[in-house]
């Protein structure tokens, strides 16, 4: 079996979407397949009395004034971020959720790493 046919079996057998597969110069190849999320995956999850997701967690719950505001305007800048890292600037309507969570987490708290910095 071909590399090919072997990761559109397994696209096949996970619901999975193959978007881009190709070879590459060298003989490495390459392949982008979209799968469907668990059923039980936290983005699922609703608060059984309203069917939605419930109240926010809010660890960082504020009320109103200056510092409120500078958070919002950080979260905000953090989010954008993490939705551009996780969608590849827009050019991908189907992206992970977890991905999306974790790419917030670096908008806002820098890569761990021992000063926060990617050192790209």
């Amino acid at each position: 079996m071909d590399s090919i046919e072997m990761i559109s079996n397994l696209a096949k057998e996970k619901n999975g979407k193959i978007e881009e597969i190709g070879l590459l110069p060298d003989d490495s190849g390459f392949a982008c397949v979209s799968f469907p999320l668990p059923k039980k995956h936290w983005l699922y999850q609703t608060d059984s009395a309203c069917g939605y997701c419930g109240e926010p967690p809010a660890p960082m719950r504020m009320g109103i004034g200056p510092e409120r505001s500078k958070m919002a305007e950080m979260l905000t800048e953090a989010g954008k971020y993490a939705v551009r890292a996780s969608t590849r600037c827009g050019k991908d309507d189907d992206f992970d959720p977890d991905a999306l969570i974790q790419n917030l987490i670096v908008g806002m708290l820098g890569y761990e790493t021992e000063d926060g910095y990617s050192h790209i």
